[in-house]
């Protein structure tokens, strides 16, 4: 989050400039330090609140997600960049109802797969996780037209299940309907389609369809090694789109270079092993899954953002976590941080015998070593 801040302060009076006439106003950095003290505040309150109340909330917070995407279908509420309707302004605040949907439905199925514990394995769960998530990925995709937001929560709900135990059979079966559905996804939806042209031949129609991902490629060349240095950036002076939101990784590599950019990556793995180090001693089933469905959602989100930029992948357009630009992701992002940073408070070492009462003080029983795998 410092390092996002560091990069907005930098491109924050160019942008401005452009977008506000002013390159005093620093509207993005400015923008960014509001969203930063509300998230603060909610990772305290997070890592205050013991983990085991979110699993009371959970029908509740899902269903206040699911409820909010109704402003998307609102023409005087909802807001539309780039092929995708992605936010619904209410006038003195703009959020994006995906975001909540992502973070609600982490926790909804944490506490689904705690109670399905003994039937994992078999039809009698795989059948109604492939719905939950089937839906809500159809939601997302329909109402929002959004297929990276879509990807992240696919891939997280997929990554729990693994966790709490699939068949690989299970597995592969549903890795397979779902690149099925995906491939639908993209060929029926114009925008989609363009992109996964360019990502296959980025030399055509560089001025068009290529141009945003063939100015990401060429921020990150531009950077070398080393990077021209900080508030530095060439792209950042309208050439890049979405630069100081879903592009911001193109800067860093321009200004940083490839050792910048491996840092990042280094952060985010980091960010991801704690994650999964935290799921793997947790004191329960609901605490070690929530645990490893934050984890993953961090990683992956951060993962197909960077993949974009260097043309790995598709672009998408999802804002790298704790770094790019905008509220919802940042402010829901550290709120999740802040359930990691309760659940080890309450994580058992291996091989110690101290009870789960001592340590927890919730009277829950500690299943023993239960994240290994």
């Amino acid at each position: 989050m410092a390092l996002g801040s560091i990069m907005l302060y930098s491109v924050s009076p160019i942008l401005s400039q452009k977008l506000t006439g002013s390159a005093a106003a620093n509207y993005f950095f400015v923008n960014q330090l509001k969203y930063i003290v509300v998230g603060l505040v909610a990772w305290v309150a997070a890592s205050a609140l013991p983990f085991w109340r979110w699993r009371q909330w959970a029908p509740w917070l899902l269903g206040a997600a699911l409820l909010s995407l109704i402003g998307l279908m609102i023409p005087a509420l909802a807001q539309s960049a780039n092929g995708a309707t992605r936010w619904v302004n209410l006038g003195f605040v703009s959020f994006q109802p995906a975001e909540a949907l992502k973070f609600s439905l982490i926790i909804y199925l944490a506490a689904w797969l705690e109670r399905r514990r003994d039937d994992l394995r078999t039809m009698n769960a795989v059948v109604p996780f492939s719905i939950i998530v089937g839906v809500i990925c159809f939601i997302i995709v329909v109402l929002q037209r959004d297929m990276g937001t879509m990807m992240v929560v696919a891939l997280a709900s997929l990554g729990m299940y693994f966790v709490a135990g699939i068949r690989w059979t299970h597995l592969a079966a549903i890795v397979g309907v779902s690149g099925l559905l995906g491939w639908v996804a993209i060929v029926t939806a114009s925008h989609r389609l363009n992109r996964l042209t360019t990502f296959l031949n980025p030399s055509n129609d560089i001025m068009n369809t290529g141009y945003h991902l063939n100015q990401a490629l060429i921020a990150v060349g531009s950077g070398g090694l080393l990077g021209l240095g900080l508030g530095k950036s060439l792209q950042v002076y309208g050439y890049l789109p979405e630069a100081a939101s879903d592009s911001i990784f193109a800067i860093i590599a321009e200004e940083f270079g490839l050792f910048g950019g491996l840092a990042v990556i280094l952060l985010f793995a980091v960010l991801g092993y704690r994650a999964m180090r935290i799921a793997s001693h947790a004191p329960d089933a609901f605490s070690c899954y929530l645990a490893s469905g934050i984890g993953f959602w961090f990683v992956i989100q951060a993962f197909i953002n960077i993949a974009a930029m260097v043309s790995l992948l598709p672009l998408t357009g999802i804002p790298l976590p704790f770094i790019s630009a905008g509220g919802t992701n940042l402010v829901l992002s550290l709120l999740a941080a802040g359930i990691l940073v309760n659940i080890s408070k309450y994580t058992v070492r291996e091989g110690s015998d101290e009870n789960r009462r001592q340590r927890g003080r919730v009277g829950r029983p500690h299943l023993a070593n239960f994240g290994r795998r």
